[in-house]
This record gives structure tokens, C-alpha cells and sequence, in this order.
């Protein structure tokens, strides 16, 4: 009898021993609390720096030339890099993707077997045997039917689709930066054109102010030059005051603060040379098939909508495995009263009642959605293809004939300079023809203007760079991905 009670005791021991044993050898963490701190967040903001090592690092890294360093025109290449790498929208997708990882590796975490002991006393002590009874078991989960590998499935498209909306994020960045570029170009330009107005004009009322007194002309000719000259004079402070505001939201959509961006020198070609650099797209069968395969197949949001619905698929096939109970298997062991019982028990929901029929249908309905989703986006991109090409081709239309008009007048203008120059022509009619040449050259700009919002909405419906004359990153993914690896030095 003491020899099974020390028995008894030593199983136990082993039981107690062995609870001990995983709770230690498992490491326990514990909570850290990372308060958000509003004036440390808006320092860091401030102090994004484009002369940065990082930044300097990633730009060699995406390829670009490393002669051309320090920067010292930031044109839409330079500044697309710049967004790509401080945009805080960057750093939102990039941890939205991190927690989409995080699900998967939850996914991937087997059922955790559950351990039991129980100790009892009788009342009845006949003939000695010990009142005692001690038990120990362990319940050990075992999922059937690929219950695992369709929840991994799910998790790892889920986060496929997150880390390929860091890159449809970039495009929306790069976008945003760009079309900020342009606004902000064109209102440059337009104020220089506008100043040339203004001074002409200022010139005209003064030479007929000068008429009126000789009793050369009427007085409704000099009101009417007047009242042109101050709607010119109105329509350049207009312009002028929207250039703060262009020139913040393009500092803002580079990611950097106002009084950093003021210190760029930001590229632009001249005036006279506004559309000297302007390309052309022929829209040829090869073309057209290019183009739309780049938007059907190759576009961000066509690739994250594919993995979303490859989630659902997931989705619906562990539903479908789920009809299949999991099984517990519960080996234990007991002394009883002298007795040693070993036993093994199997449990498992009995799901073969309903089927899981609620949940299958309730997966196979969200995989129609996803389904009529990805349908709605490809019907809505062919649609928004065809309108881009169409907005840009009129928009060259019409940037070509502004442009023969500009000639057109350029040319009246020489020709009355080289009559004044011969005296066959006086100072208001020079001048006057130098004001119908800088009326034309704002009709090129507002024309260039479309001609470029045109170009620029073309890209964000193939998402692809189409303008050779300026070196943007190619593969806006790898682009970020090399600014997620520099982007903890900052």
C-alpha cells in the first residue's frame, strides 16, 4: 500500500510538474502603452528633409542618377520621388498591410490542447486502500478537412491585397503630386502672360488717354481700353492670390512641410517654349491593345480586387470544412484508490445537424459580391480608357491649332515691327499686335494645360508613366518597397 501511494504521488508530481513546466516555458509578454504624442508626430512632420542621407539612399536606389545629386530643379520626376517616400498616406497603407500580416499569422496558429487534473477523496476507507484519487488529461484539438490550410489561404490573399494598396496608394500620391505640379505651372505661367498684358494694356490706354486730348479718338474708345485693362488688372491679382494656396497643396501632397518646400527651386521650361517639349500619342491598334491590357490586367486596384476575391474563395471553402466536426482527442490517466486507469476519449460538435448551411451561403453571397465588384471596376475602367483617350486627343487638337495661332500672330507681329521699324506703322498698332500676340500665348497655356491634365488622367487609368521626358519610377511597387526599407532611418 505505501508503495502505490508513493506511486499515486509520483504521478501526480509528474502532473503538477508538467503544468509548471508550460507555464514557464512559455514567454509571457506585456503590455506596453505608446501613448500618441500630437507635438512630437507634428515635429517630425516638420522636419522632413529632401537633403536627407535617407532620402538621398532611396533615390539612388530606385535608379535615379546619381551625377544629378545634390538636386537642383525639382521637376514632376524629382518631386514624385519625394512623395513616395515623406507622404504620410504611405506610412497608413504600410500599417494597414503590417496588420494584415499579423491576421495571417494568427491564421496560422494550430488550437492550443487544454490540460486537466482532479484530485478526490472518499469517505469509504475499507481495507486500507487509500481514499485518494488523482487524474490527469489533456484535450488535444485536431482540425479536419483543410480547415487550416483554407484559413491560411484567406489570411495570405487578405494580405496580398493590403500590401498591393500600398502601391495603388503610391499611384494615388504620385497622382495628386503631379496634377499639383500642373495647377501649380500653369498659374506660374499664367501670371507671366498676364503681367505682359496688363503692361500693354497700361500702354494702350495711355497712348489713346493721349489721343483723347488731340481729339484724335472718342471717349468710348479710351473707356473701353480702360475697362480692359482693369479686368486684366482683376483677372492677374486672381491668379496671383491663387498661387499660396497651388504652392501649398503641392508642398502638402509632396509630403513636406511649406517652409521646406519654399527652399526648392521647382522646374519649369519657359513660357516661350511652353509646348516645345509636347508628345503625342498615336492611338494605333497596337496602342489601343496596349493600353487596355495595362488597364484591365496590370492596374492596382484590378490585382488587389483578384486577391480579395481569391479570400473569398478561401472563405467559402473553410465554411464548406467547417460541416466536418473537429475532433478532440482526450488521452488521460487516473489513480484510483490503488487502481491505475488509463482512458482516451474522442469529442467533437455535432454539426452534421445543420450543416453549417447559414455560413456557406453567407460565404458564397459575399464571393458573388466580390465577384460583381471586380466585373463593376473592369466595366468602369474600360469606360473611364475610352474617355481619357477622347479627352486627350481633342485636348492635342486643340493644343495644335492654339499653337498655329500663336504662330499666326507671332508672325503679324513681326510684320508690323518691321513696318514701324520703316515708319509705315505707328506705336498703338505695334502695340496692339503685341497684345494679340500675348492673348494667343494665353490661349497656348490654357490649352497646354488641358493638354496636360488630359496626358496625366491617361496614366491614372493604365497607371503607368507615359511621358519620356522625365524620368518617374516605372514600377511604382518596387519604388516603394525600397522607401519601406529606408523609411525606419529617418
Amino acid at each position: 500500500m505505501e508503495k502505490g501511494m508513493k506511486a499515486t504521488s509520483a504521478v501526480y508530481g509528474a502532473g503538477i510538474a508538467f503544468v509548471c513546466l508550460l507555464l514557464v516555458s512559455c514567454g509571457f509578454q506585456s503590455y506596453t502603452a505608446k501613448p500618441i504624442d500630437p507635438s512630437k508626430i507634428a515635429t517630425r512632420y516638420l522636419k522632413h528633409d529632401p537633403d536627407s542621407v535617407e532620402f538621398r539612399e532611396f533615390l539612388i536606389a530606385s535608379g535615379y542618377p546619381e551625377n544629378r545629386l545634390p538636386i537642383t530643379q525639382w521637376g514632376e520626376s524629382e518631386l514624385t520621388y519625394v512623395a513616395l517616400f515623406f507622404n504620410p498616406q504611405l506610412d497608413v497603407a504600410r500599417a494597414q498591410w503590417r496588420a494584415a500580416m499579423a491576421s495571417g499569422n494568427t491564421a496560422r496558429q494550430r488550437p492550443i490542447p487544454a490540460i486537466s487534473s482532479n484530485v478526490e477523496n472518499h469517505s469509504q476507507r475499507d481495507g486500507g486502500v487509500s481514499p485518494w484519487t488523482y487524474g490527469l488529461g489533456i484535450d488535444i484539438p485536431i482540425e479536419t478537412a483543410g480547415k487550416r490550410e483554407a484559413r491560411i489561404d484567406r489570411a495570405n490573399n487578405l494580405s496580398e491585397a493590403a500590401r498591393i494598396e500600398i502601391a495603388q496608394t503610391a499611384w494615388q500620391v504620385r497622382s495628386l503630386a503631379i496634377n499639383a505640379l500642373i495647377d501649380y505651372l500653369n498659374a506660374d505661367y499664367q501670371v507671366q502672360a498676364m503681367q505682359s498684358e496688363v503692361s500693354l494694356r497700361q500702354d494702350i490706354v495711355s497712348m489713346l488717354d493721349a489721343r483723347l486730348k488731340a481729339g484724335m479718338v472718342s471717349t468710348v474708345e479710351s473707356s473701353n481700353a480702360r475697362l480692359q485693362l482693369q479686368k486684366a488688372q482683376q483677372g492677374l491679382a486672381a491668379v496671383q492670390g491663387q498661387i499660396p494656396a497651388l504652392r501649398a497643396s503641392l508642398a502638402g501632397n509632396a509630403g513636406l512641410p511649406l517652409a521646406i518646400f519654399k527652399q526648392l527651386n521647382i522646374e519649369s521650361v519657359p513660357i516661350s517654349a511652353l509646348n516645345s517639349k509636347k508628345q503625342t500619342i498615336v492611338f494605333d491598334d497596337a496602342v489601343n491593345a496596349e493600353f487596355q491590357e495595362a488597364a484591365l490586367l496590370n492596374r492596382l486596384d484590378i490585382r488587389a480586387a483578384l486577391a480579395r476575391y481569391a479570400a473569398a474563395e478561401a472563405k467559402l471553402r473553410l465554411e464548406i470544412a467547417k460541416q466536418y466536426p473537429d475532433i478532440i482527442a482526450s488521452p488521460g490517466y487516473s489513480y484510483d484508490q490503488g487502481d491505475r486507469i488509463w482512458s482516451l476519449g474522442l469529442s467533437g460538435l455535432l454539426t452534421l445537424i445543420n450543416k453549417n448551411r447559414a455560413l456557406i451561403a453567407e460565404a458564397q453571397s459575399l464571393r458573388e459580391v466580390e465577384a460583381a465588384q471586380f466585373e463593376a471596376l473592369q466595366a468602369n475602367i474600360i469606360s473611364e480608357l475610352e474617355k481619357a483617350k477622347a479627352n486627350y486627343q481633342s485636348a492635342q487638337e486643340e493644343l495644335v491649332k492654339a499653337q498655329q495661332f500663336l504662330d499666326d500672330t507671332e508672325a503679324r507681329s513681326r510684320q508690323i515691327q518691321n513696318q514701324f521699324d520703316a515708319g509705315y506703322a505707328d506705336r498703338l498698332e505695334l502695340t496692339t499686335t503685341k497684345l494679340e500676340n500675348i492673348l494667343a500665348l494665353q490661349n497656348l497655356i490654357n490649352t497646354s494645360y488641358k493638354a496636360q491634365r488630359a496626358l496625366a488622367r491617361l496614366e491614372d487609368v493604365i497607371q503607368r508613366p507615359l511621358n519620356s521626358q522625365v524620368s518617374s519610377p516605372i514600377n511604382i511597387e518596387d519604388t516603394v518597397n525600397r522607401a519601406s526599407l529606408n523609411i525606419e532611418k529617418r
